[in-house]
C-alpha cells in the first residue's frame, strides 16, 4: 500500500540512493524547465532564474528520520548560509523563503523521494510535511497538498562537488 501523502510511482526514500547528500551541492532544477534552476533570490523567495541571480547550490542536511535541512551551499550578504523554511501567508499558497538554519524547526524539515529512475535520470519529490514543492504558472514555486492530484513537479539533482564545511 502506498502511504498517504506519497506520490504514486515512488521508488525508495533518497536514503538509499548514492547522492551523497550532507557531503555534495547541486543545482536543482524542475525537470520539465528547460534552463531554469531553482534559486534562493536575494529577497528571500524562492524561485527559478535563467541567469546567476541568487543562490542555487544547495547541501541536503541529513536530520534523520529521512527529512533533511536544505542550505545554501553560498553565503547571503552577512556571509551565513540560509536554509529553506515554508512560510504560510493566509489564504495565499505556501511558499519556501530564506531563514537561518535551525534543525528544530519543523517548517525547514523536508523530504526527499526519488520518484523515477527512468532512462537513468533521477527525478524527485521535494515536500515538507504532506505539502510538495509544485510549479504553477500563476505564482511560481509553491507548496502544496496533493490530495487526490497527480505529482506534475519533479526535480533533478546536478552535482556540482564537495559541500563547503
Amino acid at each position: 500500500a502506498t502511504p498517504r501523502g506519497t506520490p504514486s510511482g515512488s521508488k525508495s526514500s533518497a536514503s538509499t540512493d548514492p547522492l551523497r547528500l550532507g557531503q555534495r551541492r547541486y543545482v536543482v532544477l524542475r525537470s520539465a524547465a528547460m534552463e531554469s534552476v531553482v534559486s534562493l533570490l536575494d529577497d528571500g523567495s524562492l524561485g527559478e532564474v535563467d541567469g546567476d541571480e541568487g543562490r542555487s547550490l544547495f547541501v541536503f542536511v541529513p536530520q534523520g528520520s529521512g527529512t533533511y535541512l536544505v542550505r545554501t551551499a553560498e553565503p547571503n550578504a552577512d556571509g551565513n548560509r540560509d536554509c529553506w523554511q515554508v512560510r504560510s501567508a493566509g489564504s495565499d499558497p505556501l511558499t519556501v523563503v530564506a531563514a537561518a538554519c535551525s534543525p528544530d524547526e519543523p517548517r525547514q524539515l523536508f523530504s526527499i523521494v526519488v520518484h523515477s529512475s527512468e532512462g537513468g535520470q533521477r527525478t524527485y519529490a521535494l515536500s515538507n510535511n504532506s505539502a510538495y514543492l509544485q510549479y504553477s504558472d500563476q505564482r511560481g514555486l509553491i507548496l502544496e497538498e496533493l490530495g487526490d492530484a497527480p505529482l506534475e513537479t519533479v526535480f533533478r539533482f546536478v552535482d556540482n562537488g564537495p559541500a563547503p564545511k
